[in-house]
């Protein structure tokens, strides 16, 4: 009987659930010389799991750092300037496990990739992500060992920008900071977690159409002076301080709505609330909140 040539060995998947990365992120921009299984790596037994495992990404191209394993800053960075002095070198790599040998591995987001994180304990779910960007295809992807169904989904990154305004709570976009990374055990379970089997794969069109930046609408002509009598609620959203920004947006997109206020008055509204220091899905969110506000109670 021929076996498939591809399915996985047995072998690699131990590898993976144990906590080898199944992809070289230096060979991702040549297919070609993509390696398989993690051949070619040095074998290292002479760590804990937890660095050998570190070793062999940093062997794959994938930068990594030592974060706290526990307490109330548990998964943060032991380094002074965090993901920033992540590093590809075994010595470096040694050291900081020797000093810190229970430390879980932090790793960069690599510039050829991005991650969707779905955080369940913030209401974020696959489903509800699926929902706005369509099927997901397979791709790597990290289980968290929490065990809630928390997952970080890698996926190649497009060029140009992308955003997360239209994502649903509880998931984040990440193109920078750093994820946790296998075979880490997780502060409040003690559990690892785990790598699939899969390479990262394009986003599918769909999912990449919701994730770029809304153009901006062109200004509609408008009646002389209109745009002038809102004037003042764009000034008290810019001017609003922290602990009330979303309020006085609220407040400000309410009014606007009830008067029938042109389109660019809310274009100001949520650059206003942008330069007072809300997220640009933040400031969307409430202004969509306003206009359901006038659909609910006519």
């Amino acid at each position: 009987m021929r076996r498939d040539p591809r399915r996985r060995p047995r072998a690699a998947r131990r590898r993976w659930a144990s906590g080898r990365c199944p992809v070289a992120v230096r060979d991702l921009d040549r297919p070609s010389r993509r390696r398989r299984h993690g051949h070619g790596l040095p074998d290292r037994r002479d760590g804990s799991p937890v660095l050998n495992s570190a070793l062999d990404l940093a062997a794959q191209g994938w930068a990594v750092l030592p974060c706290r394993e526990a307490g109330s800053t548990a998964k943060a960075p032991y380094l002074r300037h965090g993901f920033h002095e992540a590093s590809r070198d075994p010595g470096v790599i040694r050291a900081w496990w020797e000093r810190w040998p229970h430390a879980m591995i932090g790793a960069p987001v690599p510039e050829t990739l991005l991650v969707l994180d779905v955080d369940p304990r913030n209401g974020g779910s696959r489903t509800e992500l699926e929902d706005v960007l369509g099927p997901l295809p397979h791709t790597l992807t990290v289980t968290s060992g929490r065990g809630d169904g928390g997952q970080h989904l890698y996926f190649l990154r497009p060029v140009g920008q992308v955003v997360s305004a239209r994502l649903p709570a509880g998931i984040d976009l990440k193109v920078s900071g750093y994820c946790i990374v296998p075979p880490s055990l997780h502060p409040a379970t003690g559990r690892p977690y785990v790598w699939n089997d899969a390479l990262p794969v394009a986003l599918p069109a769909r999912a990449l159409a919701a994730l770029r930046p809304a153009p901006r609408p062109r200004p509609r002509p408008s009646r002389p002076g209109s745009a002038d009598r809102f004037a003042g609620l764009v000034r008290a959203v810019g001017s609003a301080s922290v602990g009330g920004r979303n309020a006085a947006l609220f407040w400000a997109a309410c009014r606007a709505v009830d008067e029938d206020a042109p389109e660019q008055v809310f274009d100001d509204l949520a650059a206003a609330a942008l330069s007072a220091g809300l997220t640009e899905r933040e400031a969307h969110r409430t202004i969509d909140s306003a206009r359901r506000r006038k659909e609910l109670a006519s």
